[in-house]
């Protein structure tokens, strides 16, 4: 199985503006690099992932098109026009642009730092993919900044996941070049993994952590 798309019609909660998207039904793959980016098999899902209004640019997820949802967390045109203005957001290849808005809306209505970590960290892939190493950092730098804040405010949404989201920090910090960080969060793991069906982590853990003292990215 490939990746399948499916085509919504949206309304814009902030402009009101009616238009078609393409959402993302399912996704398979095969292999996946050290920081979890899926190796996908057929057409790439990260562009669709997330929904954009083509008229005042507001992006999220679909769930976040719902009038019940932007209820409970508004945005203003003017916020979204700030943070499209940005340095860093001017300069971002197009598909990581549109996870650092959906991040930075996500920051102004204080939502989840898991859920911020993440948006930053597909921003981050989509740079790999147009091997635009700065941004690519940039974004990586986000990222660890807000599942770091995850892990220590226990916010992670699945307990079971928190040994995965810790070595997530420790690799992140590692592609960053901070030794003593990466290991100090790859030394974490071992403490947390609970369960045989966690011994994984905790060995691709090891294996980052010998790759950490050698700086090998």
């Amino acid at each position: 199985m490939s990746t399948r798309f499916n085509d919504k019609r949206f309304t814009c909660p902030v402009c009101a503006q009616p238009f078609e998207a393409t959402t993302v039904e399912a996704v398979s793959h095969q292999g996946q690099d050290s920081d979890f980016f899926p190796h996908y098999i057929g057409d790439d899902p990260l562009p669709h992932f997330l929904v954009q209004c083509p008229g005042c640019q507001y992006c999220g997820y679909p769930d976040d098109f719902t009038p019940e949802s932007f209820g409970k967390h508004p945005v203003t045109a003017a916020l979204i026009r700030n943070v499209l203005g940005q340095p860093l957001s001017k300069k971002l290849p197009r598909f990581a642009q549109r996870y650092y808005l959906a991040a930075k809306l996500y920051e102004e209505q204080k939502r989840n730092p898991y859920f911020i970590g993440n948006l930053y960290l597909r921003g981050s892939w989509c740079c790999r993919r147009e091997e635009d190493r700065k941004s690519e950092i940039e974004l990586q730098q986000l990222a660890v900044k807000f599942l770091r804040q995850s892990v220590e405010l226990s916010t992670v949404v699945n307990p079971d996941n928190l040994p995965v989201v810790t070595y997530l920090v420790g690799e992140l910090y590692r592609r960053l070049e901070d030794k003593a960080l990466a290991r100090e969060w790859f030394g974490t793991v071992e403490e947390l993994v609970a369960d045989t069906e966690q011994q994984w982590v905790l060995e691709l853990a090891k294996k980052q952590a010998e790759l950490n003292e050698h700086l090998l990215n």
